[in-house]
Formats: C-alpha cells, structure tokens, sequence
C-alpha cells in the first residue's frame, strides 16, 4: 500500500497580533508566531502560558461531585473507615493509586488497595473486586483512572452497603454508574474549565479537596509534595500540554528531577535519565512512562505500584531491575507481532477498509496497543489489533486513530456485539467472542465509512510557518525554553523552508539508514538529520535544492552547542 503524498498545512497568519506580542512581552517575532499558532493573541494569557504558576491552578470543587466526594472520604479518614484504593494497571492508573494510597496514609487512614492484573482481571472495576472489598470490610471505594463504565460493579457495591466514589478521565456512556459520586471532568454537565485532566490528574484533585478539608494550612504542601506523580502520569498518558496539564508537565518535572521519592528517584536512576539537566516530557514519555507499562503489559502492574510506594532503596533497585527486564521483553514480543501483523495486512486488500483489523492467537493483549498505533501511523487509518484466547475464543484489543475520526465513537456504536469497550476518541479498548469478530469488522467499516472521509486520510503534518533556516539562532532557541515542556497539545516548533541548496549528504548510522545532510551557503550551512530518510542520500544530486518540514534543535557535542534541523518530511 503506498500513501498518498503528506500535505503539509500552514497556520494562517495574524500579523498584528505577532507585532502585539512582540512589544508587549519582548520576544522574536518567530517566538510570537508560534504563540499565536497556539491560540495566545492576547499577552495577559501568552504571558501566563510562558510562565505557568501553581497559582493558576483550578479549584479542584469546580469538578462535578467534587464536593460529595471529597467530603465523604475526609469523613472516612476521621472515623477510620476502611477505604479500598482501586486503579489501573497503566502509567496513569498506577501514578493514581500510588497518589491516593501516600496521601491517606499520611492521615493514617485505614486502607486497602490494588491495581488489577491485566490478564487475571481485565480493565476496570469489577463484580470480583467489589466481592474481595467487601469480605476485607471496606466502606469506601475510590477507583482511580477507572470506573465510568463499571454499571454492575457499582450496583453490587451499592447492594452490600458500601460507598462508591469514581474518579476518572475517560468517556461516559449514555448513563453514568449509580455512585455515590462521579468525579469526572467529561461529564455531559460538567461546568470544569479544563476538560483533559489525566487519571492521575483527577486523583490529585479530588486529594487537594480532601486535604483542603481535614487540613487546609496543608493545601499548599499537598501540591508541592505530591506534583511530581502528576506529571509523569500526565505526561505519560500523552494528555494535551495546556492549561492545568502545562502547570502541571512544568512544574512537575521540575519537582521530579529533585524528588525524594525513593522508588522515582531509582526509576530515573534505572532508565539512565540525567537529572542534573532539566527533564523533558521525552524523558517521561520514553524513559518512565514505557518502564511502569511494560511491567502492567507483561505481568502484575502491582510491581510498579510497589516500586512507587517504597521507602526502602535496596528493595527500590530490585523492582526497578525488573521493570526493565519486562520492558525488553515487550519489545521482542512488540516486533514479534508487529511483523505478524504487517504479513496479515500484506494478504489482505485494504483499499476499501477504512478500518484496519488484525487479530491472532498468541498475541499479547498488553502489548497490542503499541503495535496499533505503529500500524495507524504506517498505513494512515484507524487500526485495531486484537490478541485471541485460543481456549476461550475471546479477543482483547486495543484500538489507535487518525485524527477526524472518532474511534470510541465508532467502537460504541458496536458495543451490542462486544464484551467491553472504552477508552478515548485516539485511543480505545474492546473485548469480544470471536464468532462476532466479521460482524464487528463489517459494522466498524461502516461507522467510518459515513464518519471518515477521504480528505482525512491523507496523510498531515502541521507546521508552524515557512521560513528562513538561517533566522533559527542559538539566542532564539534558548527563549523557546519558555515554551516547553512539549508534548501533546504544545509540540515542539516545526517550519518549513523551500528551495534549499544542499551542499552535501550522505548516510549515518551502523546501517547506514539515517540521512546527513548540510544545507544553505558555503561557510552559512545548517546541518540537517533525517532518522531513517537514508534513502534521500540516493537521490540528492550535486547542486540539488529541497524543501523541508523540520524541527529546530539544539545539538550538544563535545561541549558546543549549535542549532540543527531534524527532518520530518522531505521533498527533493
């Protein structure tokens, strides 16, 4: 299958409000186009974008049921009534748990907790778990990045006089369980100013209000204490960068470089992340974030959360080993389907389907999300891999899209033929019997068929103005630190230029896969990188000129610093 040529889209300009900003806040007008690309026309709000404060967070009793929540918990603290903790077995469901569980117990509550095991319980709250809560005599439960589809688990909890509180992120169904409160800023009626809170985020909120309520002069050192598990599940969860989650990324990584949380400190340690530099997003998104997934991937998520509730470092180092040797072996088992799913897909002819589906025995369910967002990303459409259970001939999958098309939407469109189904408009989960896997199929391509046009499916990439590469100076990247962290919702600027002069290429890299290139004129070159455009080299002649989308970034070698252009699309 080729692709269709990517298109590469421009923002509009707003020239006025690029000079406005220039004089308002003393910044390149390259530095005000991106902001302005970003949706900041006004200086008050760009200004409090370029400097997020702890300040500006929202007060956490905006959420919906907030208040129920929050005081029913406190009442649990002080009356000693057991608390059942229940998360996820994800980056962000485990950050939650581990959130929750320091919090409480440094009011000394009475508590249990778990994270559930991907294959022995499945995702989300559970009838089983509800039964186990109940013969530990719990009171309360509060599910953490979990829980908005967990209809029956509640209703039983509900039958054996139990409390149930939900705190999540993801998207309701129609109805909302019958909990006590559901503390979720995507409900239908929710009046919360900032909609994309992670999993770990809401925790974090519905402890600021408990903390606000047992002991308020504590607010403020709650924040502080507690910022740094935010941030990585935030960051981790791949939520949008802005508003409170950029308060958060910011702040947190900061708090992260220095925490005192042994098991945090030992995973930075273990994933060979140099925190006397200040911490990215990409340290967390493929340092961290991988490490505490693997774990939940291959094995029993409890692991990681063990690893972040440790004050012991000898026991902290012996978990963090074995996070890593989990993670190296998702990636062989990754490869494995990837090349399965690739060889499926080769037989089969996907001109018509507008959704991708590959499903076989053997495959791991905990490592088939990533391989669908690999598939998504190759062959440009919505993408779901599916693991079988060869005894049961039932499928577990993991869904990943492109974006215009809603991807939850079309899977709960199906859900009279599932098991299960939840997730997000990217990113989804389902299970199914296998005698209903052409009929999902069928009714999944139709969904998209009416939802997703040909005009999405042709490949994108935004960038963010064609310029002069010689205009990228070292004195302006070092202000575009005030841009970061990057990530979703914030990434990291992208231009293009056109009719570049190419003075020389040629491969890089062991496999020579990797382009190398110098653009510009004699003495005034920009070195360029291409990860894996080694072919390029192949088909720029001498005198050649090209046209570029690339990112700006600084390269360190040998303790010199200069501005380089990482590619990211090419055309000769």
């Amino acid at each position: 299958m080729t692709l269709p040529k990517t298109i590469w889209i421009e923002p509009a300009r707003n020239t006025a409000a690029e000079d406005l900003l220039v004089r308002e806040l003393r910044i390149q007008h390259i530095t005000a186009r991106l902001l302005v690309n970003r949706g900041f026309c006004d200086p008050t709000e760009a200004d409090r974008f370029l400097r997020p404060q702890l300040a500006n967070l929202h007060d956490p009793f905006g959420l919906p049921d907030m208040d129920k929540a929050a005081r029913r918990i406190a009442d649990a603290v002080q009356n000693r009534e057991r608390i059942f903790i229940h998360g996820d077995y994800d980056v962000d469901g485990v950050t939650s748990a581990a959130l929750y569980v320091r919090t409480l117990r440094s009011y000394n509550a009475d508590l249990v907790y778990r994270v559930p095991h991907r294959k022995v319980d499945g995702y989300d709250l559970k009838t089983a778990a509800v039964e186990w809560a109940h013969e530990q005599g719990v009171k309360v439960i509060v599910t953490s990045d979990c829980g908005i589809q967990a209809v029956e688990a509640v209703k039983l909890a509900n039958s054996l006089d139990m409390t149930v509180i939900i705190t999540d992120h993801h998207e309701p169904g129609e109805d909302l369980p019958p909990a006590y409160a559901v503390v979720n800023p995507h409900r239908h009626d929710s009046t919360y100013p900032f909609r994309h809170l992670a999993g770990v985020g809401v925790a974090f909120k519905t402890m600021q209000a408990v903390v606000r309520l047992l002991q308020p002069d504590h607010e403020q050192r709650f924040i502080e204490r507690f910022i740094d598990l935010v941030a990585c599940g935030t960051v981790a969860d791949v939520m949008p960068l802005v508003d409170e989650n950029r308060i958060f990324a910011s702040e947190g990584l900061k708090a992260l470089a220095a925490t005192r949380k042994v098991g945090l400190r030992m995973l930075l340690q273990g994933a060979g992340i140099d925190t006397t530099r200040p911490l990215t997003a990409h340290s967390v998104g493929f340092g961290i974030g991988p490490r505490i997934n693997a774990v939940g991937r291959m094995d029993d998520a409890a692991i990681a959360l063990d690893l972040l509730l440790t004050n012991d470092g000898e026991e902290a180092h012996k978990l963090v080993q074995t996070l890593n040797n989990f993670n190296i072996e998702r990636k062989v088992i990754q490869d494995r389907i990837m090349q399965e799913a690739r060889q499926i897909l080769a037989g089969q002819d996907l001109a018509d389907m507008r959704v991708l589906v590959v499903a076989s025995p053997g495959w791991n369910a905990g490592v088939v999300g990533i391989v669908a967002g690999r598939l998504a990303e190759q062959f440009y459409k919505p993408t779901i891999v599916i693991g079988v259970n060869d005894t049961e001939l039932r499928g577990k999958g993991s869904a990943r899209s492109i974006p215009g098309y809603d991807l939850f939407d079309g899977i709960h469109s199906c859900r009279d033929i599932l098991d299960s189904c939840g997730g997000h408009e990217m990113a989804a989960g389902l299970s199914l019997t296998m005698e209903n896997l052409e009929a999902f199929i069928e009714r999944i391509n139709a969904h998209a068929a009416e939802n997703l046009s040909d005009e999405d499916m042709i490949p994108k990439l935004a960038h963010d103005g064609v310029i002069d590469p010689q205009n990228v100076t070292m004195r302006l990247m070092d202000e575009w630190e005030l841009l970061a962290p990057f990530g979703n919702g914030n990434p990291e600027p992208k231009f293009a230029s056109l009719n570049m002069p190419v003075m020389r290429a040629g491969r890089l890299g062991k496999d020579f896969t990797h382009l190398k290139m110098e653009v510009g004129a004699p003495g005034a070159g920009l070195e360029c990188v291409g990860w894996n455009f080694g072919d390029y080299a192949d088909r720029i002649a001498p005198g050649a000129t090209v046209d570029a989308v690339y990112m700006p970034q600084v390269h360190e070698w040998n303790g010199r610093r200069k501005v380089r252009l990482t590619l990211k699309d090419l055309r000769v």
